[in-house]
């Protein structure tokens, strides 16, 4: 299988840094974007297989973010991760094309387990 090339979009840097960490010792080939804005023109221009985001960011927040990836037509897969998790925010993020949705705090074994999913053949 080839490295997975991922984007993770928060606007938090200890928690953008500590996914990173996660990601890369895990083996992935990982990018950061500080925001929904920032991360919309790396998906735009980066080919990722997956994207990391939080749902709530300033400027473009993780729903908007998402709208305008599908308006964009990225395909990378899409993971959200959410300090404010609801049924409401989870159906919202479903449909605009979130893959997974997780509650913080995320612990690296829930994120390996939601990539490991969402890439199986």
């Amino acid at each position: 299988m080839e490295t997975l090339k991922i984007l993770v979009v928060d606007d938090e840097e200890h928690t953008r840094l500590g996914y990173a960490e996660i990601l890369k010792m895990g083996g992935y080939e990982v990018d950061l974007a500080v925001d929904g804005l920032d991360g919309l023109f790396k998906a735009e221009n980066g080919g990722y297989d997956l994207i990391i985001t939080d749902l709530r960011m300033p400027k473009l927040n993780g729903l908007e973010f998402l709208e305008k990836m599908k308006e964009r037509n990225i395909a990378a897969k899409v993971i959200v991760i959410t300090a404010f998790g609801s049924y409401k925010s989870f159906k919202e993020a479903e449909n605009v094309g979130a893959c997974v949705y997780l509650n913080k705090p995320v612990r690296a074994a829930d994120l390996d387990a939601a990539i490991t999913e969402l890439f199986r053949k």
